[in-house]
C-alpha cells in the first residue's frame, strides 16, 4: 500500500489506524511492514494500534495466524462506541506516547476523548476477560463512569517459532521495553563507533552493555541483571571477523495485573 511505502523510511514508533482491519490479507500486510521496519537492519521498532467497537470483530481479527504471533499489534476494543474508532486509537496512542516508563502498565488510564457508552452496550466482566484471553486490549467504563483501559495487551498468543501457546510477550509493555533496551544499548555503542575487534575492545563493550543494563535494573525496567550477568556475552562473530555477536539476557519487569486475595475468617 502507498501509505506503508511512505512509512518505511521513518518506521514510526506508533502507527495508528482510524478503522478496523477486516481482511486477513491487509492484516498480513501490516505484520510484514512491522517486521520489516523493526528488523535488526532497519532498527525502527514500531507498534500498530487497530481500533474496534465490536468485540466479535476484534476477536476475529486477533485470531488471524500472523496477528496471533505478532507482539507489535494492539487490537483495542471499546464495545458499543460505534463511530469513535479514530478517537479510540488516537487516545490509546497518546496514552502510550505520554508514558516515559516502558514497564509501567496502562491499567485504569482514562481516555477522556471517548463517550460513555450506553449501559446496554457494556460487556460483562466475564466477556471482557474472554476478550483479553483472545488477545484483545479492552476499554470499559470504570467505577467513576469514565472510559478507561482495562489492560493494554498485544495480540501475541502463539510463539511463531514453535507454534505453541505463549504469553511471554503478552502485554504491550514487552514491545515497549524491548524497544527501550535496544535503543539504549545501540545508542551507547554508537557513542564510540571506532573500535578495533580485539578481546580488550570486546570486554570494554560488554562492560558498557552491563552497566546500561544495571541502570535499567535500578529503574525497574529490567530485573535479575546481576544474577544473569554471566549470560551477557560479546564475542567475535564466527562468520565475520569484523563483527561481534552480543547476547543480552533481558528479564523484563511485568505489571501487577492480578491481585489474588484470600480472606481467612476466624
Amino acid at each position: 500500500m502507498p501509505i506503508k511505502t511512505n512509512l518505511v523510511a521513518s518506521g514510526h514508533s506508533i502507527i495508528v489506524l482510524d478503522a478496523p482491519i477486516s481482511s486477513e490479507a491487509d492484516a498480513n500486510d501490516w505484520v510484514e511492514h512491522l517486521d520489516f521496519v523493526s528488523s535488526k537492519t532497519e532498527q525502527k521498532d514500531a507498534i500498530l494500534i487497530v481500533p474496534f467497537t465490536d468485540v466479535d470483530e476484534a476477536t476475529a481479527f486477533a485470531a488471524y495466524p500472523a496477528v496471533k504471533s505478532c507482539y507489535r499489534i494492539v487490537a483495542v476494543c471499546y464495545h458499543g462506541a460505534v463511530g469513535f474508532e479514530p478517537e479510540l486509537a488516537a487516545g490509546v496512542a497518546a496514552t502510550i506516547a505520554s508514558e516515559a516508563d516502558p514497564a509501567l502498565p496502562f491499567n485504569g488510564c482514562k481516555l477522556p476523548n471517548l463517550p460513555v457508552v450506553d449501559g446496554s452496550s457494556r460487556l460483562t466482566k466475564t466477556r471482557i476477560e474472554q476478550a483479553l484471553h483472545a488477545g484483545i486490549a479492552m476499554v470499559d467504563v470504570g467505577h467513576d463512569n469514565k472510559p478507561e483501559i482495562v489492560r493494554l495487551i498485544s495480540t501475541y498468543q502463539i510463539n511463531p517459532v514453535t507454534g505453541q501457546a505463549d504469553d511471554l510477550l503478552l502485554d504491550i509493555n514487552a514491545a515497549l521495553i524491548l524497544r527501550y533496551v535496544r535503543r539504549d544499548l545501540r545508542a551507547a555503542a554508537a557513542a564510540n563507533p571506532r573500535r578495533k575487534n580485539t578481546a580488550a575492545a570486546r570486554r570494554n563493550l560488554r562492560s558498557l552493555f552491563l552497566d546500561r543494563c544495571l541502570k535499567m535494573n535500578d529503574a525497574e525496567i529490567l530485573e535479575h541483571v546481576k544474577a544473569t550477568k554471566d549470560e551477557l556475552t560479546v564475542v567475535q562473530s564466527k562468520l565475520d571477523k569484523t563483527a561481534v555477536d552480543a547476547r543480552i539476557p533481558s528479564h523484563w519487569v511485568r505489571g501487577m495485573h492480578v491481585i489474588n486475595t484470600t480472606l481467612d475468617v476466624y
